[in-house]
């Protein structure tokens, strides 16, 4: 009988130890609020509209053809710039045009939409190379210029 008294009391004893160790999960509400960002979309939507705005933008018809003659090549910032540094003057005064318009294009679309400029520069860089013919010169993320396949 005393073994049977021993054994409960150590037995109640485990189940008071085990009770007390129970994990707790307790729930607070924050001091402050929460705030969830949603800047995924948004940068998404306004990358929609922002290529549909770049692809209204006007070509001025000199410089596919300089593109094709190997002369300037399509920049991943939305920008044109010299692939060879022997191009004649025009096609250098051409460029220089262009990227002015570019400038002034991608400031209004900015402006348009409320988004950084450095973002309308980088879509427009990408929808540029894309519409790139196959054997134009375009730069890749590393700056390296290839012709497009």
């Amino acid at each position: 009988m005393k073994r049977l008294l021993q054994t409960g009391l150590v037995t109640a004893g485990m189940a008071v130890g085990l009770a007390a160790c129970t994990p707790t999960v307790k729930v607070e509400a924050p001091d402050k609020p929460i705030h969830l960002k949603v800047d995924i979309n948004i940068t998404q939507e306004v990358k929609v509209k922002v290529e549909h705005d770049v692809d209204g933008l006007a070509v001025e018809p000199a410089i596919p053809l300089a593109k094709r003659a190997g002369w300037i090549g399509e920049r991943f910032d939305g920008y044109l710039a010299l692939v060879r540094p022997d191009a004649p003057a025009d096609v250098t005064n051409i460029l220089q045009k262009a990227n002015e318009e570019r400038l002034i294009e991608f400031t209004a679309i900015a402006d348009r939409h409320k988004a950084p400029l450095k973002t309308v520069e980088l879509v427009a860089g990408r929808k540029f190379i894309e519409q790139s013919a196959p054997g134009e010169f375009v730069q890749n993320d590393d700056g390296v210029w290839v012709r497009k396949n």
